[in-house]
């Protein structure tokens, strides 16, 4: 049996996961179920060349936590890809990985170091 889903592309672009398809009806049916299961931070459907794409926030990113003790920026997640979503913002304001992300405990860790506050380029407030 065919599902709607074998006509819509999904690609995991980190931060956001992307939907794409060449039927705008179909796109806009499953970004509304996406909806109505909690996806947050939806772009609705928009024409690109002969697709419709559509996005909205990787689930996993807001079940992480953040706890920044000193220079650390230590990011707390369900999933490995979740921690490397949430770790994004982070590392686009210069925040390098320094260790992970590995597993513990049943959760995932990634450890970032927050080099701009060494240098007085604030990452975090």
């Amino acid at each position: 049996m065919a599902s709607i889903l074998d006509k819509v592309d999904v690609h995991d672009a980190g931060d956001k996961i992307i939907l794409s398809s060449d039927d705008e009806a179909t796109l806009k049916y499953v970004v509304e179920e996406m909806r109505k299961e909690g996806a947050e931070g939806i772009q609705v459907p928009v024409k690109v060349g002969s697709r419709w794409v559509a996005s909205f926030e990787h689930p996993g990113m807001s079940q992480c936590t953040v706890e920044k003790i000193g220079f650390e920026i230590i990011i707390t997640g369900p999933t490995e890809g979740s921690v490397l979503a949430k770790s994004g913002e982070f590392r686009e304001r210069g925040a390098l990985i320094s260790r992970g992300p590995e597993q513990e405990d049943g959760t995932w860790k990634l450890y970032l170091e927050d080099v701009g506050a060494r240098t007085g380029n604030t990452i975090t407030s």
